[in-house]
Parts: structure tokens; C-alpha cells; sequence
């Protein structure tokens, strides 16, 4: 009996490891894949895919190699005539980890770097410098995904710059089935962002470090590298080419994004209101395929309200019913939630009259007193007196209708167009995707005047 309860306890055992390992499993595909370009395995043709040297801690010296930019930013020592340029790992705010890290704020995903000199190297010592970054080529730098990460990713990011001016470049995504994805690429110079297709800034602000360790006055960028995965198929590995024969473009990390899922907004019904009415409209969450998660869900409001004073004005508000949906594997539809548009109602008006109103009830006092003064003089001068009287008692009876009333209160929300934006994120910072063609994560709604 004894022995039945052990095996049944270790049968438990077994399956609640075997689940943690799923779940684990799981978890792990739902991350970011950070390509180790240093590896020595068949990524690139059973080499490095970093062919320079392009990263140094400010004070380290690499005279005599060509790091990333033949330039003259310092004063060079014999028996060497230029300075060449480099990537600052202190400047770009790279990890003391093994590999070293970053993960900028203006993409929140985290890359791995190649490994940093932290000494003195090149042909004017005995230390040869680490290359760590890739050197784009004429016949293209064939990376290779391992067998293990070769998968379904939603997108592609490369960390990457040209130097001496922008060059023409190109980034070609291959899969395990079907024709390649390839995308002309112009790479803006490093201190000079040119805003080109796929292009943002990651790093923005940093010195360019010179050949002898110091750092060079301007103000440089290290830029992100953006393309859509098409995540329908299985992707194998990306080829990085120099299209204009330069070799003045660089790559140095690439993270692959896993799975996501667009949010789409759907239609307000109706699509009209008036202040201190409400709209609705069924927001769709549409995973990508093998997309698991759970997704918190927010929205915003634009253009934004401001009254003049502020208090004569009341912006609209918007919420989302659920405010997270979580997407499982075999689900027979997407999930969904409820958006809520409100428009302000217009607070109760005051009519004030003006203080002015006061007085011209006593205006008629005066020439009463007058009246009764005179009231024993001749006759035409009574009749005078009372011409005055009415004239005055006219006065009074006329001035209310003369005078405006100042309306005090708030009109609610302005007539007008308002966009309601829905956003994601999931557990593992992951956003939605760009929408596909004929959908938007946006909802138009019309107010209409009080």
C-alpha cells in the first residue's frame, strides 16, 4: 500500500515539474530573442558576424585600427595620421554584463551587445582589439538563426548607424519557406538623423569616442532599425547588405520581437452625441499566430479640451469594459471589450445682471424729493414736476429690459471630432503590432453642438 502512494506521489510530482516546464516553456517563447552575433557556430558561415572593432570605454585607446570612422577628432600619436572613431560603450550606457545590455526607453526592448574592450589595444600595443561590430558588405553578412530560435517572430530590430554621411543599404529577411522580405534601407550618419523609412533614434545625444580614449564634441545617435516579420511563416535568418559599396554601415544588435496582436477599434455607435450622451463600440483584440498572453488595455482622447477659463469646458472620458483580455491557445474567437465614450453635459447657467441695475433704481429719488420740494410753486411748474415724474417712473420700468444678463457656467464638452486611441501591453512589455490595412486601434466620435 505504502509503495502504491509513493508512486502515486511521484506520478504527481512528475506531472506538476512537467507543467511548470510547459508553463516556463511557454513564458520563454513569449519573450524577446536577443541574436548573439558573436557566435562561432554556423550563424555567419561558421564565423563572427562582427568584423570591427567598434566599441571602447571612454579612455581606452585603439590607435592604428580602422575602427568605424577614419576621422581626425584628435591629435594622433606616431607614427599613426588620423584618428579613427568609435561607439562609446560608456556613452551608449551598455551593462558591466557579460554580454553587455541595453534596453533604450524609446523602443523598451532590451539588446545584447558584443563584448566591450575595456583595455588598450591595437598594432601600437600588444592587445588586439575585439571586433563586436558587423561591418555591412557588398556580398552580405548571411546571419544564420540557430536551429532552436528559428520560430514565428512579429518583428525585427537592428541597432545599427552609417558613417561619413547616409548610405544605401538593404536588410533582407529569409525564411524556411517561401521568397525573402527585403527591405532598401538608407542608414542616416550618426550625427546626422535623416528620418529614413524604418529608421528612429534608440540613443540620442552621445559622443563618438576618438581613437586615443577622449571623446569628440559632437553630438551623435545610434539608431533603431524596424521591419514587420511576416509572422505567418517560419523565419531563418537575415542578410545585412552594402548596396552602394561604401562599408560605412554598421549593425550592432539585433532583437527579434515574438508573436504580438493589433487591436482593433471597431466603429462608435452612434457615431454622434450630443454633450452628456455616451457611444460604444466593440474593441477586437486579434492575435497573431501562436500570440498567448494577457493584455491590459487602455485608452486616450484626442484633441485634448482646455477652457478658457479651464472651467468652462469639461473634456470627455472614455473606458474599456473589461480593461484586460487574455488570449489562450485554440480560442474559437478573438476576445473582446467594450469602449464607453461620454461627453460631458453642460453644468446649470446663472443669469447675473449687472451691478449697474442697482442703481438705477435710485435714480428716480432724487428727482422725487425735488417734486415734493416745488410741490407748492405755480402751477406750471407742478405740471413740469410731474412731467419729470414720469419720465423717471418710465426710466425705472424700462432699464431691466436695456441691460444683459451675464451667463455663468460650464458648456460640457465642445462640439466637435474626437479620436478615442486603445493601446496594449502584455506581462512581457509586449505592445500591439502595426494594424493591418483596413483596421485602426482608433475610434471616431462625433459631438454634436448643446
Amino acid at each position: 500500500m505504502t509503495t502504491k502512494r509513493n508512486s502515486l506521489a511521484m506520478l504527481l510530482l512528475l506531472l506538476a515539474a512537467a507543467l511548470m516546464l510547459l508553463s516556463f516553456a511557454e513564458s520563454a517563447r513569449a519573450q524577446e530573442v536577443q541574436v548573439d552575433l558573436s557566435s562561432t557556430s554556423n550563424l555567419c558561415g561558421g564565423q563572427e558576424c562582427f568584423n570591427t572593432a567598434g566599441l571602447f570605454t571612454t579612455g581606452t585607446q585603439f590607435l592604428g585600427t580602422s575602427g568605424m570612422d577614419d576621422g581626425n577628432n584628435c591629435t594622433p600619436t606616431a607614427p599613426y595620421t588620423n584618428c579613427p572613431d568609435a561607439y562609446s560603450s560608456t556613452q551608449l550606457g551598455l551593462s558591466s554584463a557579460t554580454p553587455p545590455a541595453l534596453t533604450p526607453p524609446s523602443l523598451n526592448v532590451p539588446f545584447n551587445f558584443g563584448t566591450v574592450n575595456t583595455a588598450n589595444c591595437g598594432p601600437a600595443t600588444s592587445t588586439t582589439c575585439i571586433v563586436d561590430v558587423v561591418n555591412l558588405t557588398t556580398a552580405g553578412v548571411a546571419i544564420t538563426l540557430p536551429t532552436d530560435e528559428q520560430g514565428i517572430y512579429s518583428t525585427l530590430i537592428m541597432l545599427g548607424t552609417a558613417v561619413n554621411g547616409s548610405h544605401k543599404g538593404q536588410v533582407t529577411l529569409t525564411y524556411t519557406t517561401g521568397a525573402p522580405d527585403v527591405f532598401p534601407q538608407t542608414f542616416s550618419d550618426w550625427c546626422s538623423f535623416g528620418g529614413n523609412a524604418n529608421e528612429s533614434v534608440a540613443v540620442g545625444g552621445i559622443k563618438r569616442i576618438n581613437s586615443d580614449g577622449t571623446l569628440n564634441g559632437a553630438n551623435c545617435n545610434l539608431y533603431a532599425y524596424t521591419y514587420s516579420v511576416d509572422y505567418t511563416r517560419t523565419l531563418a535568418g537575415v542578410t545585412l547588405t552594402d548596396k552602394d559599396g561604401s562599408g560605412f554601415m554598421f549593425g550592432l544588435a539585433i532583437t527579434l520581437k515574438p508573436p504580438t496582436y493589433n487591436i482593433d477599434g471597431g466603429v462608435a455607435s452612434p457615431t454622434s452625441v450630443s454633450a452628456g450622451s455616451s457611444s460604444t463600440a466593440t474593441v477586437t483584440v486579434n492575435p497573431q499566430p501562436g500570440y498567448t498572453g494577457t493584455i491590459t488595455l487602455s485608452c486616450s482622447i484626442s484633441p485634448a479640451i482646455v477652457g478658457d477659463p479651464p472651467s468652462a469646458a469639461t473634456a470627455p472620458t472614455c473606458s474599456l469594459n473589461p480593461t484586460s483580455v487574455t488570449v489562450t491557445t485554440g480560442e474559437a474567437a478573438p476576445p473582446t471589450t467594450t469602449l464607453t465614450f461620454t461627453a460631458a453635459q453642460p453644468a446649470s447657467s446663472m443669469s447675473q445682471r449687472p451691478r449697474g441695475l442697482f442703481y438705477a433704481f435710485w435714480l428716480p429719488l432724487p428727482g422725487l424729493a425735488l417734486l415734493g420740494f416745488s410741490w407748492r410753486n405755480s402751477q406750471r411748474k407742478r405740471l413740469m414736476n410731474l412731467l419729470l415724474l414720469g419720465l423717471l417712473l418710465a426710466c425705472v420700468a424700462l432699464t431691466p429690459a436695456c441691460v444683459n444678463t451675464v451667463h455663468l457656467g460650464n458648456v460640457g464638452t465642445p462640439p466637435g471630432q474626437y479620436t478615442v486611441t486603445v493601446t496594449g501591453i502584455d506581462q512581457n512589455n509586449l505592445t500591439q503590432a502595426s494594424n493591418p490595412a483596413g483596421t485602426t486601434n482608433t475610434v471616431i466620435v462625433t459631438v454634436t453642438g448643446n
